[in-house]
């Protein structure tokens, strides 16, 4: 008794679905899982380095560690995704077309418009949770993180200043050094030396905490001490006794701007309408539209012969990788400053991805099988 002919659409069914589409998805998304897990690794890894650096120098509690790590994670994850579903679109299509496998779907009807439908069975709901981390959770990871970080700034005290060593704050504008520092979190025998413009002002006081006002701003108050203020070079420098004297350093106001655009609602960053506001949305909407495109893209690059080196198709793959990150960010910036228009900012990278999807599909199949499928008559 001879066995059924293998038929693509009425194999073996599992969940509903047939056993081509839980082969190319299965494997896609354990490939995925095992890119995922390097890439947020090594850069996670990277920004812990960066926390506890912070947290050494002060700017940081070291009890808030690890739930800025944890929250790092999710801004990760989510700027990664594009990258590592069209890396692993790559690897498990470009093993198929090596073990010879693709051969075998394609004796047995199995065509590229086949390929794709069980590639978006998987991709599909990853560009959904691409959309929901990069348009909900992200913003709600950096909202978080500077809530917390402004926790501790607002318990500010000697932490981030190291006893006998000059300390730099407000990017070197402002020096401070505390000969020795207090349980009580105060400093003894101060010198400080604040730079406005051409003028310099050195203050030497006995003692000296740190505080924030109403407003937020920071400040290094000195007790009991003398304040010299005048031009390095020139003698009508003036003296000044005080009992207290406050030295600010303050971060800049672009990065607290900066700061809490990347925090800031989706839909309020759509609402608002400047062009800043609406490049920032446009980086969120590039995790799950790049994942969908790169997605489309991977398919026709990972084609490749059973003889074929394994890296060839990886290394083209990342060139265009790099060129869309590129564009992306030109895009962006030409938004930013109002040099675009939101609409061709927002689609022009996309139809140019498209554009090189059709190109390498025509490439591999041919133009009249590009133009019957989008027709509808294949």
């Amino acid at each position: 008794m001879n066995p059924p002919p293998f038929e693509p659409g009425k194999a073996r069914r599992s969940f509903g679905l047939p056993t081509i589409d839980r082969l190319i998805a299965g494997e896609l998304a354990k490939t995925l899982l095992a890119v995922l897990f390097v890439l947020v690794t090594i850069v996670v890894s990277r920004k812990f380095l960066a926390i506890l650096a912070r947290a050494i120098e002060g700017e940081v509690a070291t009890d808030t560690i690890f739930t800025l790590l944890g929250l790092k994670v999710v801004v990760t994850l989510a700027s990664l995704l594009p990258a590592s579903v069209f890396l692993s679109v790559l690897m498990v299509l470009g093993r198929m077309y090596r073990d010879n496998e693709m051969t075998v779907f394609a004796c047995a009807g199995v065509g590229p418009l086949r390929i794709y439908r069980s590639i978006l069975l998987f991709a599909g709901p990853v560009c959904v949770l691409g959309a929901f981390l990069s348009l909900q959770a992200m913003p709600w990871s950096e909202r978080l993180s500077q809530e917390l970080i402004s926790k501790d700034e607002k318990g500010a005290d000697v932490r981030g200043i190291k006893a006998g060593r000059f300390n730099e704050f407000s990017q070197g504008d402002v020096v401070l050094y505390a000969e020795q520092l207090n349980t009580d979190k105060t400093m003894s025998r101060v010198f400080a030396q604040s730079r406005r413009g051409d003028e310099t002002g050195i203050v030497i006081a006995e003692s000296g905490h740190m505080e924030i006002n109403d407003v937020g701003d920071h400040f290094v108050v000195l007790n009991n001490g003398r304040r010299y203020q005048g031009v390095p070079g020139r003698a009508d420098f003036v003296l000044n006794e005080f009992q207290a004297y406050g030295v600010r350093i303050n971060p800049p106001e672009g990065s607290q701007a900066a700061l809490k655009r990347e925090a800031a609602d989706s839909l309020h960053l759509w609402m608002s309408g400047r062009p800043r506001e609406l490049a920032e949305l446009q980086r969120r909407l590039a995790v799950p539209l790049g994942t969908f495109t790169l997605t489309l893209l991977a398919v026709p690059i990972a084609r490749t012969s059973p003889r074929g080196g394994v890296w060839g198709n990886l290394i083209s793959a990342f060139l265009i990788y790099i060129i869309y990150e590129n564009l992306q960010k030109i895009s962006q910036g030409l938004l930013a400053t109002g040099k675009l228009s939101v609409w061709t900012s927002y689609a022009g990278i996309y139809a140019v991805m498209l554009l090189a999807t059709s190109v390498l599909l025509a490439r591999n199949s041919g133009w009249r099988w590009v133009r019957d499928t989008a027709l509808g008559r294949r």
